[in-house]
């Protein structure tokens, strides 16, 4: 699961969760392989802004230690993206009311 910015372009955010799910999987080898294994699913979500994303990964640090927050240097070190191993009951309680990244992006490509 991975989580970013709403006020952030969204290449931008798309770039974010990349850099946040590298980061992860450096961290967090043995995990990783697991979530590669069991699902090999990821969802994308956002916050509002960088203060809603903080607070999120402040709480979710509280549950679980598979958590990656990513801080982009070009930004003044912001944080713009997390990565997290969510399980079911992390799901049903942190990102049940976040939506999913980019959903308002009206510049739609049909396929």
């Amino acid at each position: 699961m991975t989580i970013t910015r709403q006020d952030l372009e969204p290449g931008y955010q798309l770039v974010q969760t990349a850099h946040a799910v590298a980061d992860f999987c450096y961290e967090h080898p043995h995990i990783a392989r697991q979530w590669k294994q069991e699902s090999n699913s990821i969802i994308t979500l956002s916050t509002k802004n960088e203060a809603s994303l903080t607070d999120l990964y402040q709480r979710l640090k509280q549950v679980t230690q598979h958590i990656t927050a990513f801080h982009e240097p070009d930004i003044q070190d912001q944080m713009t993206a997390i990565a997290v191993y969510a399980t079911p009951e992390i799901r049903k309680k942190y990102f049940s009311n976040l939506p999913l990244a980019l959903k308002n992006f009206t510049n739609k490509i049909t396929l």
